[in-house]
């Protein structure tokens, strides 16, 4: 297993290329170009695959609301659903990532709960996270 290496600053949702993003609130401090789930009360939350319950809406945070790496809790933030995200460093084009063990980040194999993220996909010369969320271990949900 090895954690794929994030910028922050760099993280943006590629929308002219078909991202889907919601607008939130973070319900705890979250990092931009992590992986987040909607909690219970709709707040976003750093996601887990040590944790089991995350079966609802999940993504990547790909924005604050000014501008920085992080974002508080109650504080506006957007989250990539679905679509093409870039910001990460050592995709490779066709390989499959998942949620890892390490609390918000990607990985390039499964976690204790196997939760799909996405896969590398070169898209203007440069390869990008394709996010696309699958549940593929049944004991998770």
């Amino acid at each position: 297993m090895a954690v794929v290496a994030v910028t922050s600053a760099n993280v943006r949702a590629l929308t002219s290329h078909g991202a889907i993003v919601l607008p939130g609130t973070a319900g705890a401090t979250v990092t931009n170009g992590y992986l987040v789930y909607a909690a219970a009360d709709g707040d976003w939350e750093h996601a887990d695959a040590n944790a089991a319950g995350l079966e609802g809406v999940m993504g990547v945070c790909v924005e604050t609301y000014d501008g920085e790496d992080t974002v508080i809790a109650g504080n506006a933030l957007s989250v990539c659903v679905k679509g093409p995200v870039s910001g990460f460093t050592g995709l490779v084009a066709g390989a499959i990532y998942y949620l890892s063990d390490t609390v918000g980040r990607l990985d390039d194999a499964t976690g204790t709960f196997d939760r799909l993220i996405g896969r590398g996909v070169e898209l203007a010369g440069e390869v990008v996270l394709w996010v696309d969320i699958t549940l593929t271990d049944a004991a998770s949900a």
